[in-house]
């Protein structure tokens, strides 16, 4: 079991290499707030565990929903207080960022209590790289996946939970840029089944825009950014 140092409290991450399989795992000691555009705990929820699972890439369950329930239970969690989401990346790769805000080198005097904090974990596979608006075929349609989780410390309207993940996504788009991914010639923006999810404590100071140009959303686009690079890095040497 490997762990990042998470700066929020009550929150702690940790890569799990059970007899059932390999997974990323972030707990909470209090439920989170949560918008995710997986199936499991899907859309606006409130969740303990956010689970990014490793399965094979040629994955194919019947059922999914139930399958994913019963590894949940085999795992000792309760799938009612996990959201999750599948991946063919490693999950060992899984890139990691964080930023506190500060002004003028102190924490906002405002919430001293709960400061803004902004944590991002990505795991990125590039087997079936994508470009939104491009025609991609159905046998490219596989969990290869760029999977994106962002926990955030504080207090999010449901619109900024929205502009949150456009934020998030425009900064994928702009690391695999960086990455120099291409289809066809073209920069690539994901992959085929990529998914994003964000989780926010609930504490702390309400946010109603996630943008690049708030400190919340420049904040949120640059861990995904430097998560992205770091796991998009490490899949290059060990591609899916």
């Amino acid at each position: 079991m490997n762990q990042n140092r998470v700066p929020i409290t009550g929150v702690q991450m940790d890569l799990v290499n059970s007899e059932h399989g390999s997974y990323m795992l972030i707990r909470s000691d209090s439920p989170m707030r949560t918008l995710n555009s997986s199936p499991w705990g899907g859309g606006f929820g409130m969740f303990r565990s956010l689970m990014n699972r490793q399965v094979h890439r040629l994955y194919n369950e019947a059922d999914p929903l139930r399958e994913m329930d019963d590894f949940i239970q085999r795992e000792g969690l309760n799938p009612r207080e996990t959201a999750g989401m599948l991946t063919a990346a490693w999950v060992k790769d899984v890139g990691y960022s964080t930023l506190t805000w500060t002004r003028n080198g102190a924490e906002d005097a405002e919430n001293e209590t709960y400061p803004l904090h902004v944590c991002a974990w990505v795991t990125v596979g590039l087997g079936n790289k994508a470009r939104a608006g491009a025609e991609v075929a159905a046998a490219s349609l596989f969990p290869g996946t760029i999977n994106t989780i962002v926990v955030i410390e504080g207090q999010l309207t449901d619109a900024a939970m929205v502009n949150a993940v456009i934020t998030a996504t425009e900064a994928k788009a702009a690391a695999l840029q960086a990455l120099g991914v291409e289809v066809d010639g073209h920069p690539a923006t994901g992959t085929t089944t990529d998914a994003v999810l964000i989780a926010t404590t609930c504490r702390g100071r309400l946010y109603s825009y996630a943008g690049t140009a708030t400190a919340l959303g420049n904040m949120i686009g640059r861990t995904v950014y430097e998560a992205i690079l770091a796991s998009g890095q490490l899949y290059e040497k060990t591609p899916d």
